[in-house]
C-alpha cells in the first residue's frame, strides 16, 4: 500500500511539472529578447465634440454637460475669466483671502462651524480659488444631495458672512507662511526668476506685506467676489450622474442670484524684463545651488510653436532622452534634476528656462554644459532618431485629453477660455509630425537667444562662483560678472542688507 502511494505521488508530481513546463513554454512564445522589440497595437485617438455638450445659460453664461451614470456622483466647476489683475498693488492679498473666506467664513444663515458640519453630513466638498488671470468655484457631491449642495455653494457666493474670527485666524496663518518666504531656495528661485523674466513690478509678481494682510476687510472681499463671479462671463463644467435638461434648469435658477458681470477680461501685458546678465541670491546655509538660465519666450499663436516644442524636448524637456538631462545628470552626475522648458503663453509671452540644482562647487561645470548644449542644437542638426522620439513624446498626452467625464468637461471649458480653435486638438498631431530636422535647427537659432540669457543662481554664491578648480569659474564660463539681488524682509519686503 505504501508503495502504491509513493508511485501515485511521483505520477502527480510528474504531471504537475509537465503542466508547468508546458505553460511556461506557451507563455514564453510571445516574449521578445529586448524591450525595444515590443510592438503595440496602434492607438486610436478620440476627440470629443464640444458643441454637442455645450449649453447656453442665462446672461450669456455657458455650461458643458457630460452625463455619466457609472457612479452616483456629480462634479461642477465654475470658471471665471477674472482674477487678480483687477486688484491694485496694495490690495493683492484681497483676492486670495476672499476665496479662503468663502469656504471658511460661513454664510448669512450658517456660522462657519455649521457650514463645515453641513458639508460633512452631505459628503460634499466645496472649494474656491483665484490666481492672476482666472478664478473658480468647485463642487463634488453625491447625486442624491446635489440640490442642497448647489444651494449651499451659491449661498457662499451671494451671502458670505466673512466671519471676523475666522478671518483673523486665516490672516495669522498667512503671516506665518510669509515669515518662511526666505527659508527655502525652492521658493526663492522661482520667485526671483519670475521677476527677472517679467519685471519686479509686473502685476503677476506682486507680494503682500504684513500691513496689507492685516488691512484686508470684509467689504473689499465681497466686492472682489461680486466682480469675479458676475453672471454673464462664467464657464461651467458639469459631469456625472445628471440629466442635462434638469441640471441646466438648476444652474439657471442659481445663476439668477448672482450680480451681473461688471468687469471685463483686460489682462495687463506691460512686462518689464530685467536685462540679460548673471544674477545671484546668496543663501549661505545651503550645500547646493539652484540655477535657471533663460529668457522670455513666445506666444501660443506663433506659427513656430510646434517646432519649438519639439526642439525643447530634444534639448532638455524630454527627460532622460534629452541632451541637458543626459549630460548634466546621467553622464556627469552633477545634478539630480536638470532639463529645460520652453512655454508658449496666451495673453503673455511664455519663457525659455534651462535649470539644474548642483553642489556649489560644480555649478560652473554644469552651467558650461547647458550653454554648450544650447549652442550645439543651434550649430548641428539633430538626428532623425531624436526627432522621432521627441515627436512621439509630444503626442502621448492626447490619449488622456478626455480620460474621464470630468476631464472632458474641464477640457471644453479650458478650450473656450483660451479661445482654442475647434480643430486645435484634432490637428495637433499633424502639426507635430510636420516638424523636420531643419525646422528644429531653424527655431533653435531663432528663439534660443544666447545674448539675451538671464542666468540666476540661488545658493552659496562664493563657492558656486569659484567652481571646482578644474572646469573654470562661473565668470570664465559665462563671461559675465555677478549682480547680487538682495533678499527682502519677508513681512515688509524691504531689501535685507
Amino acid at each position: 500500500m505504501k508503495r502504491k502511494y509513493i508511485l501515485l505521488t511521483i505520477t502527480l508530481l510528474i504531471a504537475m511539472t509537465s503542466a508547468v513546463a508546458a505553460k511556461q513554454k506557451i507563455s514564453q512564445k510571445g516574449i521578445v529578447k529586448h524591450p525595444s522589440k515590443l510592438k503595440f497595437a496602434e492607438q486610436k485617438m478620440f476627440f470629443a465634440d464640444a458643441a454637442s455638450h455645450k449649453v447656453e445659460l442665462i446672461d450669456g453664461n455657458v455650461a458643458y454637460v457630460v452625463e455619466d451614470d457609472k457612479f452616483p456622483l456629480v462634479r461642477i466647476s465654475i470658471t471665471s475669466p477674472i482674477g487678480g489683475f483687477i486688484l491694485t498693488d496694495d490690495s493683492s492679498m484681497t483676492g486670495r483671502m476672499a476665496m479662503t473666506m468663502l469656504r471658511d467664513g460661513g454664510t448669512k444663515d450658517l456660522a462657519p462651524a455649521d457650514v463645515d458640519e453641513r458639508l460633512d453630513f452631505l459628503a460634499t466638498n466645496i472649494n474656491f480659488s483665484t490666481n492672476d488671470t482666472r478664478s473658480s468655484a468647485g463642487l463634488d457631491s453625491l447625486a442624491v444631495n446635489l440640490d442642497e449642495s448647489l444651494e449651499l455653494l451659491f449661498d457662499m457666493l451671494t451671502e458670505a458672512r466673512f466671519d471676523a474670527e475666522r478671518l483673523q485666524i486665516n490672516k495669522n496663518k498667512t503671516l506665518e507662511s510669509m515669515r518662511r518666504r526666505n527659508d527655502d531656495t525652492r521658493t526663492i528661485e522661482p520667485r526671483v526668476w519670475r521677476e527677472l523674466i517679467r519685471g519686479e513690478n509686473f502685476y503677476t509678481n506682486r507680494m503682500a506685506t504684513e500691513t496689507q494682510v492685516n488691512a484686508v476687510k470684509a467689504d473689499a472681499m465681497a466686492d472682489y467676489v461680486n466682480q469675479v463671479f458676475g453672471s454673464g462671463q462664467l464657464l461651467i463644467a458639469v459631469s456625472g450622474a445628471v440629466d442635462k435638461a434638469s441640471i441646466v434648469e438648476k444652474l439657471n435658477q442659481q445663476l439668477a442670484r448672482l450680480p451681473k458681470m461688471s468687469v471685463k477680461r483686460d489682462i495687463p501685458t506691460n512686462t518689464m524684463p530685467q536685462q540679460s546678465g548673471l544674477y545671484g541670491v546668496n543663501k549661505d546655509d545651503v550645500t547646493q545651488t539652484r540655477v535657471s538660465i533663460g529668457h522670455p519666450g513666445i506666444k501660443r499663436e506663433n506659427p513656430d510653436y510646434y517646432a519649438v516644442l519639439v526642439m525643447n524636448d530634444i534639448l532638455g524637456g524630454g527627460g532622460f532622452t534629452s541632451r541637458i538631462t543626459k549630460r548634466v545628470r546621467s553622464d556627469e552626475g552633477l545634478a539630480y534634476s536638470a532639463g529645460s522648458q520652453f512655454s508658449g503663453g496666451r495673453q503673455l509671452e511664455g519663457q525659455f528656462r534651462a535649470y539644474f540644482q548642483s553642489k556649489n562647487a560644480s555649478v560652473a561645470q554644469a552651467a558650461k554644459i547647458v550653454l554648450e548644449e544650447i549652442a550645439r542644437i543651434q550649430e548641428k542638426p539633430v538626428s532623425d532618431q531624436e526627432l522621432q522620439t521627441s515627436q512621439e513624446a509630444q503626442l502621448t498626452f492626447l490619449a488622456d485629453l478626455y480620460a474621464s467625464p470630468q476631464a472632458m468637461a474641464n477640457r471644453f471649458v479650458a478650450d473656450q477660455l483660451n479661445d482654442e480653435a475647434a480643430n486645435y486638438w484634432r490637428d495637433y498631431e499633424k502639426h507635430i509630425r510636420a516638424v523636420s530636422v531643419a525646422d528644429v535647427q531653424r527655431v533653435a537659432n531663432k528663439y534660443l537667444q544666447q545674448d539675451q540669457l538671464r542666468i540666476l543662481l540661488v545658493g552659496k554664491l562664493a563657492e558656486a562662483e569659484a567652481g571646482d578648480g578644474e572646469h573654470g569659474s562661473l565668470e570664465e564660463v559665462t563671461g559675465l560678472t555677478m549682480q547680487i539681488i538682495a533678499l527682502k524682509d519677508p513681512l515688509t519686503l524691504e531689501p535685507l542688507e
